[in-house]
């Protein structure tokens, strides 16, 4: 599933791609990939993209009537560019012709992202991030985990729920729990004030990484102009159960956390039940 560098890439990769150019016709191919049902594309057509947006795994498009569109990759969706006429990829669902010629379409082959349409930016905030997301991970600060002190959920859970921190998904929780020493299973109100300190830093550090490197492609992922991102050869622990730590050759153990896979280091990263630090 593409998470916050993913998302952040086709944010940047799009934004070239659309900023002042005016939309000649959208075509959406599956209605039901559409929110609300029934809305009227017609509404961006003439107008200009003036900015774009991105909180969390969230994409917005601003355009100059005021009129915003928002993308949720899912676990599947990609966003590409293409020049009109060319033939379309399996499973695309949403086409927006540019006036320079240009288009973007977004495919989903299993079609647990969407499209949604808002009168305004900030009636897509209040709909979709405000009271119902995080803070967006890659400003993350100490005194937003800091907050969590009193919850006796697994650190994991909190980080995967999108509820304090808008962003994170599988691949990026259990490399900055890795990275910072932690358990996945460790209440939260176990972790001791440094360690948090030091977990906050760790998540923005391996998302600015990542970020650079284009994301990390597993299976699906891919950016705007249809490469890969090469984040997934720095992976630390994602997908290694069975090998050894790269930091101190124990083998790393896989259990699930949140029905999700999860692996960490028994070593570096070991559980204490013990009393509130």
């Amino acid at each position: 599933m593409p998470e916050l560098p993913e998302v952040e890439q086709v944010r940047r990769g799009i934004e070239p791609i659309l900023l002042g150019q005016k939309v000649v016709a959208v075509r959406v191919l599956r209605s039901d990939y559409l929110e609300p049902a029934g809305a009227d594309t017609r509404q961006i057509v003439g107008t200009c993209c003036v900015k774009t947006h991105r909180h969390g795994k969230r994409l917005f498009c601003e355009f100059s009537a005021g009129v915003t569109v928002r993308f949720h990759l899912g676990m599947s969706g990609r966003i590409y560019a293409a020049n009109y006429g060319e033939p379309l990829s399996p499973h695309t669902h949403f086409v927006m012709q540019l006036q320079s010629g240009r288009e973007l379409r977004m495919s989903d082959p299993r079609r647990f992202g969407g499209i949604a349409l808002y009168a305004s930016f900030a009636q897509g905030v209040a709909a979709e991030i405000t009271g119902k997301v995080g803070v967006d991970a890659l400003y993350l600060k100490t005194a937003d985990l800091a907050a969590w002190r009193s919850f006796k959920s697994s650190v994991k859970m909190r980080l995967l729920s999108q509820r304090e921190v808008a962003g994170l998904g599988n691949i990026y929780v259990d490399e900055a729990l890795w990275q910072a020493g932690i358990h996945p299973l460790t209440p939260v109100c176990r972790i001791a004030p440094a360690q948090l300190i030091v977990l906050a830093a760790a998540v923005k550090k391996l998302l600015r990484r990542s970020i650079t490197m284009g994301g990390t492609t597993l299976r699906d992922y891919h950016n705007v102009q249809r490469q890969p991102g090469r984040f997934a050869q720095m992976l630390q622990v994602y997908g290694r159960a069975g090998q050894p730590c790269r930091r101190c050759g124990s083998e790393l153990k896989g259990i699930r956390v949140c029905a999700r896979a999860t692996v960490f280091c028994p070593q570096c990263q070991p559980r204490h039940k013990g009393r509130r630090s």
